[in-house]
């Protein structure tokens, strides 16, 4: 179907710049982009490049008379008043979509979120708009913490929620020694933009396999290091987990502290208040887990899977990270 983009501001940027998803998922779902539009008459003439095309924004009265089936709309904010125009223009309502809801629509079809309808499932860390969708289906979904309250949210009920939902009970306990959770209890596990914040990741995918049932999935996402602030860093080798693991790393241990000091982008992490903040915080680590202990590319992910008696079934990124997911065999 071919396709115009409308608007080019920091709504595209957030969907584009990142990584090549959203260019895959246009692929994916027969979506050809055949131009670039914007309400905004100064950057009418910018030059877009576009999965290896140069484009020129234009205004959209360019593509009235055109045989374009889709205009994506990347401003949510706006996306009303936009569509509203665009209707009086003389284009269809159904030809107009949010780019968020084709996002949405695609991140169904790469998770395979049917396959979650009626699961019980639990997840390490907390609840992420990535697997909103798989809320959504399935039946209900725990969760691990390893704390009560931590610099990304409080439990005061014990009740697992995104939004307003309540999705399951929630466990407070190290995703390293989830002792109270009884062998192949759940469907499925889901963990995102945590293992990498675990100092012993190959302990922690073990208890992971443990409370899975046989046939269940594990479904792991972590950041991509050229998207964040640890891209100075170097990969983290499946040798190195192995004596971690050997060696029974606890979560109290900082030997990648002076690493992560040298190499911390700090201007892309302005949250951490910059380095003499940073390393406050990073030596107390062991309460709050701000820090990325190791920074994974693909080999090193699924060979720990592998490692964890998980077969890896699916591997991908999703703006900005990478996703791999596993499957529990007989004799995990």
């Amino acid at each position: 179907m071919k396709t115009v983009i409308y608007g080019v501001g920091k709504g595209y940027f957030d969907f584009f710049d990142i990584s090549t998803f959203l260019e895959r998922c246009f692929i994916d779902m027969s979506l050809e982009v055949v131009g670039f539009s914007d309400g905004n008459e100064k950057i009418w003439g910018k030059e877009i490049i576009y999965n290896g095309q140069i484009f020129t924004v234009s205004g959209i009265d360019e593509f009235q008379f055109t045989s374009i089936e889709k205009i994506i709309v990347t401003s949510k904010k706006y996306f009303d008043e936009i569509r509203k125009e665009l209707i009086c223009k003389g284009f269809r309502k159904d030809q107009i979509l949010l780019i968020d809801n084709l996002y949405d629509v695609y991140i169904r079809q790469l998770f395979e979120v049917w396959k979650f309808e009626g699961k019980t499932g639990i997840e390490i860390g907390g609840a992420t708009h990535l697997f909103s969708s798989i809320y959504e289906k399935c039946l209900s979904c725990d969760n691990v913490n390893f704390s009560s309250s931590t610099v990304w949210w409080k439990n005061e009920t014990n009740d697992f929620r995104y939004e307003n939902k309540i999705l399951g009970k929630v466990w407070i306990t190290d995703a390293t020694d989830m002792y109270q959770i009884e062998n192949e209890k759940y469907d499925f596990l889901l963990s995102s933009n945590n293992l990498e914040h675990i100092a012993n990741p190959l302990k922690a995918l073990k208890e992971f396999a443990r409370i899975v049932k046989t046939g269940g999935i594990v479904f792991i996402i972590v950041p991509q290091k050229k998207d964040t602030f640890d891209h100075k860093r170097e990969y983290t080798t499946f040798e190195h987990l192995v004596e971690d693991y050997v060696n029974n790393i606890e979560e109290n241990d900082l030997s990648h502290l002076d690493e992560i000091i040298e190499k911390h982008d700090y201007a892309m992490d302005p949250e951490c208040g910059g380095k003499k903040k940073f390393i406050e915080r990073a030596r107390k680590n062991f309460e709050n887990r701000c820090l990325h202990h190791h920074v994974f590319d693909e080999e090193c992910l699924k060979m720990a899977l592998t490692f964890s008696g998980l077969k890896v079934r699916d591997f991908g990124d999703v703006r900005g990270n990478w996703f791999i997911v596993g499957e529990k065999g007989e004799c995990t």
